[in-house]
């Protein structure tokens, strides 16, 4: 039953924005100038008949106790119906959890025309209860890592949030914010703010941009905005059949909570297709006639898929003001997001996004994104299908920039085409608004936001285009010495691996290169601490040709609690010897410094019987459970 009661709180937010957490200093903030902050989706809370004896919150509320409540309430016919949906029969089941579903989700109604069935309030909402130091005082953040962050930077007094009834759509919350930011200005006397938007909340920046412009606003952060919307939105509303992606399903899981377990042993006990099913039918129960009346699910549909589903779902005459809204949405503000976007940078203002890539989205249908929204939607990029790349003869986006430093080294992204080319930078394996997870991110969202530092993608060695995400929950990260990070040089003598984990020890396996001939110095009987780095020494024979992908593996051994775990990570590098790319790479051509020898080099340090033995036993032990649960024999996973 826990996983069921996780498969409730999940379904109650189907496009969210995730809590984000590190901390970071940014250089030369400005002073006095406000800093506004939009949270994603789902992330108010609400309350209908507030200060009233008959008080209830109707979002945000302690979701996991109705659950246990309904458990334990319904236990013997819950074991009875369960087994009935084991075979695709889920009406009794679902019949049992009506009034308890109901209960969460009744006050969420939206009428016909998009308005609210209930009087349903934000609170807190006003400037002066949405300050972070107030939030600090309730205890209640609606992003509570990302607003902790920028108020360690801005100040505590100088950071606020603008909550939003998240069901309304992009024309009605781009007013709602609009009349926040003129009494906030109203109310410190400022002449401008600092505006970041994350998913959801980057949307609605967005809309707020293109309908009120950016007379009011200084620099502009959006993080993993949902700008297109979110194919999985309309997967979901068109009732077409999907199968989670359970494997990145659990990875986003365990990414947000900064939870190390081994999750991905559970895709080896579940049945896959069993969960799709059931959740499907779940979704069509109780969700769909949910979801068809709130303008902010019509607005995350992608603009391609809209004006078809828009047709098939919404004739019968009654939506007329949703379409209306959505139409406007979609027509003057999804369709101009570059124009928009290029208008306000002459005008002065400072735009920029941060988003990530190269994970599948939970519904699986292969596209590369940051889990929930599709890298296309989020940047306008050129974006390979996730397991391919743009291809050896692709020609780049016609966009009057040279396509070469807006590819990424994998060769799955061309940002030349995007909504941004110049200010958006690409996080490889960052999950769902998880910069702030990130000291690095931190940084870089931090001085984008705060300062006027880092200008567009080429200026920073600290912060090239593509960069790799350092959660913890990856494993390890690695870099070259002497360049910026993604790139290889002949400068590159040196290879630095970190142990990214809080936890657990490591020690490195092997180190394979593809793209290039070279080979790696290092002991593999190193053992890293947590957050502890070694450097090896990179020996061998570079590519000819600048600008061609080179790819490095680092195999590892994490150090679990009973049971040794094999692991690897592949990052991939762009070998480049170009002077014009002296702004970007960390390289003094006049140093003298040491270049990589040519010729065959071995590997240095001993053959480790110790991590071969603790392979070999790993996938021994995982073929043997695997025969045993297929016979029926049921196999206790290790604590790891």
């Amino acid at each position: 039953m826990k996983a069921f009661k996780k498969i409730l709180c999940l379904l109650l937010a189907v496009v969210i924005s995730l809590p984000i957490a590190c901390v970071a200093l940014a250089e030369n903030v400005e002073e006095n100038i406000p800093v506004v902050f939009v949270a994603g989706y789902t992330s108010s809370r609400m309350w209908v008949n507030r200060g009233t004896p008959d008080e209830k919150r109707v979002w945000k509320q302690d979701v996991a106790d109705k659950v246990k409540e309904a458990v334990k309430k319904e236990l013997p016919g819950i074991i009875a119906d369960v087994g009935a949906a084991t075979v695709g029969m889920y009406d009794q089941l679902f019949d049992t959890l009506e009034p308890y579903v109901n209960e969460v989700i009744e006050e969420l109604r939206m009428n016909d025309d998009g308005t609210s069935k209930y009087d349903v309030e934000l609170y807190p909402h006003s400037v002066e209860d949405t300050r972070l130091d107030s939030l600090n005082e309730m205890a209640y953040h609606p992003d509570w890592d990302s607003l902790i962050n920028l108020g360690a930077v801005a100040g505590e007094k100088n950071v606020y949030c603008c909550t939003l009834d998240w069901r309304y759509g992009q024309v009605d919350n781009a007013k709602v914010l609009n009349d926040y930011i003129n009494d906030l200005l109203a109310k410190t006397g400022a002449d401008k703010i600092n505006l970041m938007g994350v998913s959801y909340g980057g949307q609605v920046v967005s809309s707020y941009l293109t309908i009120y412009g950016g007379s009011k606003v200084n620099n502009v952060v959006l993080h993993s905005p949902a700008l297109n919307g979110s194919s999985i939105v309309p997967q979901l509303l068109s009732g077409e059949k999907f199968s989670v992606a359970w494997s990145d399903f659990l990875r986003l899981y365990q990414a947000y909570t900064s939870n190390e377990s081994e999750y991905a042993a559970i895709t080896d006990i579940i049945n896959p297709a069993f969960l799709d099913s059931f959740l499907q039918a779940f979704l069509n129960r109780f969700f769909m006639d949910l979801f068809i009346n709130y303008g902010s699910v019509w607005d995350l549909v992608p603009l391609e898929d809209y004006a078809a589903l828009r047709d098939k779902l919404l004739k019968d005459g009654k939506h007329d003001a949703i379409i209306e809204k959505s139409d406007r949405y979609h027509f003057e503000i999804a369709a101009k997001i570059k124009e928009t976007f290029a208008a306000l940078k002459s005008e002065g203002v400072d735009i920029s996004i941060v988003a990530g890539y190269g994970s599948d989205l939970v519904v699986g249908n292969r596209t590369s994104s940051d889990g929930v929204i599709d890298l296309a939607s989020t940047t306008g990029a050129t974006v390979a299908k996730l397991g391919t790349t743009l291809g050896a003869d692709y020609k780049g986006a016609d966009c009057g920039v040279d396509r070469h430093y807006h590819l990424s080294a994998d060769g799955t992204v061309d940002a030349a085409a995007g909504y941004l080319p110049e200010n958006t930078w690409y996080v490889k394996d960052m999950y769902h608004g998880l910069g702030f997870k990130e000291k690095k991110i931190t940084s870089l969202l931090t001085t984008l936001l705060l300062t006027d530092n880092i200008p567009d993608v080429h200026v920073s060695t600290e912060y090239p285009q593509f960069l790799t995400s350092r959660n913890n929950c990856n494993g390890v990260f690695f870099a070259f010495s002497n360049c910026a990070e993604g790139y290889l040089t002949k400068y590159s003598t040196e290879l630095t691996v970190t142990n990214l984990s809080k936890k657990y020890s490591m020690t490195v396996d092997g180190i394979i290169c593809t793209g290039a001939d070279l080979t790696f110095g290092y002991s593999s009987d190193k053992v890293l601490a947590p957050g502890e780095s070694m450097t090896v020494s990179v020996r061998g024979t570079l590519p000819s040709k600048d600008l061609t992908g080179v790819k490095v593996t680092v195999n590892y051994v994490q150090e679990k609690e009973k049971y040794p775990l094999p692991n690897g990570r592949t990052q991939s590098f762009l070998y480049t010897d170009d002077q014009l790319l002296d702004d970007v790479l960390t390289i003094d051509k006049d140093s003298g410094a040491e270049t990589i020898s040519s010729g065959a080099a071995k590997r240095e340090g001993e053959f480790s019987f110790k991590t071969f033995f603790m392979r070999i036993g790993y996938y021994l032990y995982k073929f043997t459970a695997r025969v045993l649960r297929f016979i029926g024999i049921k196999v206790k996973q290790p604590a790891i």
